[in-house]
């Protein structure tokens, strides 16, 4: 608070005389003077609070109400969320001096400038040179996956009590902000059960696939458009009807500017599925055979193309015949150096499309694909083809 009593004598006059040898014009100045004193117990800046500067539109949405949440278990480095977005945050130093004062007049506060000037002390109860800073960064979803698929559902969960997560829980343990959670639960495929959050078992996911898609072809529709509510009252007496609904809004999109029950088969995800559940129990395909096995096992009017299992399988053109193996990229460290490492492992140079299924969830604003290999690895020119090879190898 202000002090009762100034801790420093000063006097209008002397301020004025301030206010000269800085060869100021006293009217053009607002008419109050606040003198700065030293409270004779500062907080300890380290341990009492913590100066955090916040980009301008996050202070705006914090004024109007908005939270911030620090996320993250115990080991984690340190993250900060807001409702939408992500910030690592990191503690950044200053030279100068940065004064904690707990009131201070604004000019808003003061009346206008040629009034009679007044003098105002003001305390400061901290002194710091140091500050957390936020940097907006990728939400860290990995650990969302490695958490539901510790125990996935299967068709005896329900009748075991089998319990997956809720929102909030996830939200406590899963360096991300709300929606990007939600974006996450999505991305992975993710379903709920009662508000508790699960990863289907690859095989349940496939049974009820399945059933839907038998469906499709028993009632004959094109799978350009499909209908959601008769496909899930058809077949709830076989899986529960939440499941059912959610796996058919996984595989299939809502038609624009049909009708609202109407939808088409998204043929790169059905396509992708089979093939990584082809891939799942093996150790690897001679290419050619594994491309016909996996264009008939998906219903007839889809079409497979190795593009659709970017992220997913190695292709191995050097091997005679040709291999294809499963290679996710969600079993790749974290760690740049390390990522790329095991990349250039398991494949001794990639073109930038080959590699960017596998790198690209590391990339920041200012670090795309690109920027990232040429900082990390290695160009090299093969016939006119751009590759990245390790920074030293030969």
């Amino acid at each position: 608070m202000d002090c009762e009593e100034p801790l420093i004598d000063r006097t209008v006059d002397e301020v004025r005389t301030v206010i000269e040898h800085a060869k100021l014009d006293e009217a053009d100045l607002m008419p109050l003077s606040q003198v700065i004193c030293f409270s004779g117990q500062l907080m300890d800046m380290g341990e009492d609070i913590r100066l955090m500067e916040v980009p301008k539109d996050v202070a705006a949405d914090l004024s109007q109400g908005d939270t911030m949440v620090m996320r993250g278990e115990d080991m984690d480095s340190a993250v900060m969320c807001t409702n939408n977005r992500t910030f690592d945050l990191r503690g950044a130093e200053i030279s100068n001096s940065m004064l904690l004062l707990p009131s201070v007049s604004y000019p808003t506060d003061i009346g206008l400038a040629g009034e009679e000037r007044k003098l105002a002390w003001r305390t400061v109860t901290g002194v710091s040179y140091k500050f957390m800073e936020l940097q907006q960064c990728r939400p860290k979803l990995r650990r969302l996956k490695k958490l539901l698929t510790a125990k996935p559902y299967t068709h005896t969960s329900k009748k075991e009590g089998h319990r997956g997560f809720s929102l909030d829980a996830l939200l406590e343990r899963v360096q991300a902000s709300k929606e990007e959670l939600v974006q996450g639960l999505t991305a992975i495929e993710a379903v709920t059960v009662d508000d508790q959050w699960f990863i289907l078992d690859t095989d349940y996911q496939m049974k009820i696939l399945s059933y839907i898609l038998r469906f499709f072809n028993e009632s004959s529709y094109k799978l350009d458009c499909v209908k959601k509510s008769e496909t899930v009252e058809a077949i709830k007496a076989l899986v529960p009807e939440c499941l059912v609904s959610q796996v058919f809004d996984i595989y299939c999109d809502k038609m624009e500017g049909g009708d609202k029950d109407e939808h088409s088969v998204n043929n790169n995800k059905v396509c992708r599925f089979y093939g990584d559940f082809l891939l799942a129990p093996t150790s690897g395909f001679n290419l050619s055979e594994f491309l016909e096995m996996w264009q008939g096992a998906v219903p007839d009017g889809l079409q497979t193309s190795i593009e659709q299992l970017a992220g997913l399988a190695l292709v191995d053109n050097s091997a005679k015949p040709a291999t294809i193996r499963r290679f996710t990229e969600d079993s790749l460290p974290e760690s740049i150096q390390e990522r790329l490492g095991e990349l250039f492992l398991a494949r001794v140079r990639w073109t930038v499309e080959e590699i960017t299924p596998f790198v690209s969830e590391l990339t920041t604003a200012k670090l795309n694909v690109n920027a990232l290999l040429t900082k990390y690895a290695r160009p090299l020119n093969v016939a006119g083809v751009k590759y990245f090879c390790a920074k030293h190898g030969k």
